[in-house]
């Protein structure tokens, strides 16, 4: 089975030539990689404003990210209890103990 004819308006006829440094090809592919996309489709998007895909992430990438959003989670809630004027201070020592160290792994994972 043959594939369907496109409509005129939807066949590419024409070409653009763009000239880019090594650099900015080596960006232009890694941002494009982000979306899913090669990177002439980003840069057509990009250009004609159209929606980007949603961004995409690793697994890794994505629990690291979750892991950092509660560590601010609790930094806010440590906040909290300072400025209502009930501070812990031995709570949040070891709080923030827990925290250092949840970072640290973090750091190490990014680092690896």
């Amino acid at each position: 089975m043959a594939r369907p004819k496109k409509k005129l308006d939807e066949i590419r006829l024409f070409q653009i030539n763009l000239r880019v440094t090594l650099s900015e090809q080596v960006q232009l592919e890694q941002i494009a990689k982000t979306y899913g996309l090669n990177v002439v489709e980003f840069i057509r998007r990009r250009a004609l404003q159209k929606q980007l895909p949603k961004f995409t992430m690793s697994g890794l990438q994505r629990d690291l990210l979750i892991e950092l959003s509660r560590i601010g989670n609790n930094i806010n809630q440590m906040s909290k209890k300072v400025n209502q004027g009930n501070p812990n201070l031995k709570g949040l020592e070891e709080e923030l103990l827990n925290l250092n160290k949840k970072l640290n792994e973090i750091k190490n994972q990014l680092l690896e």
